[in-house]
């Protein structure tokens, strides 16, 4: 096998245990202006908090306005991996096309990420073509879903 075939068989396997870092096709890391209204819609953020455990989106909410997916390992604390996962958001298409973005550790991946058969536990960053809300989010199974973070960005681009 020629050594740039070797390393191109490589690159799906490398990016999917990587921290969201800018790569080919990754949204692009856009800082959201402060003229912009940020809210986290899951259920209890608000009560001293802005991480839950225990919540996820809801499946079909997933199903109908997934817009992008990124599972890894990450090196960084937690808040800078929800930043950066909001700005992956705002960074991501046409300007006011992500609209809401979910964060959390000990995420299971799907079945065929990257060619896995999935349920591997890392942090996932998943960004949505639609506004989540409290009734959007149902409970995880124990352990799963922990310290997320979700964020609605309301912005006039």
């Amino acid at each position: 096998m020629h050594p740039s075939a070797f390393l191109a068989s490589l690159l799906p396997l490398l990016a999917a245990a990587s921290p969201l870092v800018e790569r080919a096709g990754g949204p692009a890391s856009v800082p959201v202006p402060a003229s912009c209204a940020v809210i986290n819609p899951l259920p209890f953020a608000n009560c001293g908090s802005s991480n839950v455990d225990g919540y996820k989106p809801n499946p079909d909410f997933v199903t109908d306005h997934l817009l992008y997916q990124a599972y890894f390992t990450s090196g960084q604390s937690q808040a800078e991996d929800a930043q950066q996962c909001k700005e992956q958001c705002f960074g991501y298409g046409n300007p006011g096309q992500c609209k809401s973005s979910f964060i959390a550790n000990q995420v299971p991946t799907p079945k065929g990420y990257y060619g896995t058969k999935g349920g591997q536990l890392e942090t996932g960053c998943l960004l949505f073509d639609e506004y989540l809300s409290p009734l959007d989010f149902i409970s995880s199974k124990a352990g799963r879903y922990v310290n997320a973070t979700a964020t609605d960005i309301y912005c006039s681009r």
